[in-house]
């Protein structure tokens, strides 16, 4: 277990939650290890078998259930709400119930979108009274809406990312497997910065037609076209970024530069598209017009961007018919793609930050084609 020992003022996070709940009639909010245990208290905690759980009630301290052996490791962080342990031999039942103090009550409960199943069960079982809800409608709604710190912490993880990218072009592709270049990105990836690789495509030739290749050990020729999807995490938050390359020495699929030239366009058209006040849904019409309008719209074949923060995917969602509202802060990719089916695929991705006024791009390669050895 880690803690996040950065000045972020994790209590006034939790008052936010608290707000939330009001608004939406929660009592109890019930988190688990995984990335809104991390924003709300900035501890990284392993899942297992094991309950560890944050309980944070509308009114009362917050308590952190968790196993006995771990609470040395806790107590760092336990400025703003008190640890509850457990032993292995006695079960974690006594102490839930303890801490949640719902005797005979109704509450109505929201749940982490990532607790375990079978802990979930359980707890039903001990609270056959409560309603249950969804934590994402309290804490996904929180975490949408970066902070200036937030926006600070992603700017040097895109950073990174760029950086990365313009070292590794400088490299040769020829002659080298998929799974060597995935490889070499993760090398960049920490030298450069950032604390560990968090996923990775390289999807050469006709592999860059599955938008989502696992890299193998397919050798790169010459005129491949091969996709290059990459992030990491710094400091907690996430970079993730895709681009293009074609190997130098034959020509590339005849119909590559229009497909290119259409997807860079439609990146181009939803950037220009997102602003506050704009819905997500209309970002990715903005992008699917454009490509739509190529003559590729049954090509592209999924949504043009995702939320993205101390998780890879998380809300908002840049899809039709989701309308979400844009707001100062939100952060998302902007990601259109192409796949032809046993030729190629084209993908264009950058990280884009909503402003006051507009947009800001936080990926700074170069959107032209690039050219490798």
């Amino acid at each position: 277990m880690g803690f996040n020992r950065s000045n972020v003022n994790y209590s006034a996070r939790v008052e936010r939650a608290r707000a939330a709940m009001k608004s939406s009639g929660v009592t109890h909010l019930l988190i688990c290890p995984g990335s809104n245990l991390f924003y709300l208290t900035g501890i990284n905690a392993m899942s297992s078998e094991r309950l560890f759980l944050f309980v944070l009630p509308l009114e009362g301290r917050p308590i952190l259930i968790l196993p006995h052996l771990e609470r040395l490791g806790a107590e760092e962080a336990a400025t703003f709400f008190d640890l509850v342990t457990w032993t292995d031999q006695e079960g974690p039942n006594a102490a839930v119930t303890s801490s949640l103090k719902i005797g005979s009550s109704t509450p109505t409960i929201a749940v982490d979108d990532q607790l375990w199943s079978a802990f979930l069960l359980d707890l039903q079982s001990m609270f056959p009274t409560a309603h249950w809800k969804k934590a994402s409608g309290i804490v996904g709604a929180l975490r949408m809406r970066k902070s200036a710190d937030e926006v600070a912490t992603m700017k040097v993880a895109a950073a990174i990312a760029d950086k990365t990218f313009t070292e590794l072009i400088a490299q040769k592709f020829s002659g080298r497997t998929e799974n060597e270049i995935m490889r070499e990105i993760e090398r960049l990836l920490l030298k450069n910065g950032q604390e560990k690789m968090q996923f990775g495509i390289v999807g050469s030739g006709p592999n860059g037609a599955k938008p989502h290749h696992n890299s193998g050990d397919r050798v790169i020729e010459a005129g491949d076209v091969i996709v290059l999807d990459f992030g990491g995490t710094f400091q907690g938050y996430q970079s993730d970024m895709t681009r293009m390359v074609v190997v130098r020495g034959a020509n590339p699929d005849k119909d590559f530069e229009k497909v290119y030239n259409t997807v860079n366009a439609a990146r181009a058209a939803a950037h220009a598209h997102a602003k506050p006040g704009v819905t997500t849904g209309s970002v990715d019409q903005a992008a699917r017009s454009v490509i739509d309008a190529a003559g590729y719209g049954e090509y592209f074949v999924h949504r043009t961007g995702h939320g993205i923060g101390i998780d890879i995917h998380e809300e908002p969602f840049i899809n039709t018919g989701v309308e979400t509202v844009l707001e100062e802060g939100m952060a998302f990719s902007i990601e259109p793609g192409v796949y032809l089916a046993g030729r190629f695929g084209v993908r264009i991705e950058d990280v884009a930050v909503v402003t006051a006024s507009g947009e800001e791009n936080i990926n700074l390669s170069s959107h032209e084609i690039t050219y490798v050895d």
